[in-house]
């Protein structure tokens, strides 16, 4: 069984960015590269990091340990640039900032409820409450399109991944 390092360096990196009290992050209205990536490990309070890598730890295990470091590495990065440039399409003029690993996590998210079908209920009521939170216009500086761009990231993966049957339920 694969050891869930990654996702265990993941945490790390975030919780080391927080602790570090780095700032920046996304705005839409002028995007960079870096400016992408480093989103990916940004969070706006404790709060919002401990629940992000509470999610991350659990799901990053099932799927870290079900496909590999690689290709866990690989849907995080993926999820979090899907998922900024969603938040970039739905506020473009936007110059507000997008913190937070939560299209990462999204990402994830999506390959675990395959995984673990038991899981599915879970992640698609988050995603329905974020559909709907989205509709709504309500939610406050979350951003909707973070989250639902990275969960379609993921969800892209595991079309990608099933269709070469390198992706199964356990």
């Amino acid at each position: 069984m694969t050891r869930p390092l990654l996702t265990i360096a993941l945490v790390a990196a975030n919780v080391a960015v927080y602790a570090a009290c780095l700032s920046g992050g996304l705005v839409p209205a002028h995007p960079t590269v870096g400016s992408i990536l480093t989103s990916m490990f940004l969070h706006d309070g404790i709060v919002h990091l401990v629940g992000n890598m509470i999610f991350l730890a659990v799901f990053g295990v099932i799927v870290e340990r079900s496909i590999g470091h690689m290709r866990l590495l690989a849907i995080y990065l993926a999820a979090g640039i899907g998922g900024a440039l969603m938040h970039i399409l739905v506020n473009p003029a936007s110059t507000n900032v997008l913190v937070g690993s939560s299209g990462c996590i999204f990402g994830i998210m999506a390959v675990a409820a395959v995984l673990r079908p038991r899981m599915l209920v879970l992640v698609a009521g988050f995603v329905l409450l974020n559909v709907w939170y989205a509709l709504a216009g309500t939610g406050g500086a979350v951003s909707f399109g973070d989250h639902l761009g990275g969960f379609a990231i993921g969800a892209l993966f595991v079309v990608v991944a099933r269709a070469r049957g390198s992706l199964e339920a356990v």
